[in-house]
């Protein structure tokens, strides 16, 4: 039987709402803190922000790596993510838009393809936001 790959991770208090997150796997620290309404400083993102960064950072680095292994040479990748939250708590997220904006000389075609392999495929945060999520894309391509 083949065991499930796990993660673990860390959350210690720094001082009132701010936390300090420790990843195990990669030995790195992150700050979170919460909005001043809600007794934080604002000192840090926040942990739903971190979720947004997360997913953008994911199938940023699948679509670069992906169009790289095709290769489409990408100059620049930026992913704006947007996410709409339920009005009343606990103001989970209901649409998360991504917007890509790649710059290079790329078939637009191939880009495409990437994309779609990364959001169907490849980025684990993807996959585990779709079943409560919708998530929608558009990509921009500068020469």
């Amino acid at each position: 039987m083949t065991e499930k790959p796990t993660r673990k991770v860390t959350i210690k208090q720094v001082e009132g709402l701010s936390f300090a997150a420790y990843g195990e796997k990669t030995g790195h620290w992150t700050m979170m803190d919460s909005n001043k309404s809600h007794g934080g400083s604002e000192g840090a993102t926040s942990p739903m922000e971190l979720l947004l960064m997360s997913l953008g950072g994911c199938t940023a680095m699948d679509v670069t790596s992906i169009l790289s292994k095709m290769k489409q040479p990408v100059e620049d990748i930026q992913v704006e993510v947007t996410g709409t939250m339920q009005p009343n708590h606990p103001h989970a997220y209901t649409d998360i838009h991504l917007h890509y904006v790649i710059k290079g000389k790329l078939d637009h075609e191939r880009v495409e393809h990437a994309i779609e392999l990364s959001q169907d495929k490849y980025c684990s945060v993807s996959a585990t936001l779709r079943a409560g999520v919708t998530i929608t894309r558009s990509v921009d391509i500068e020469s």
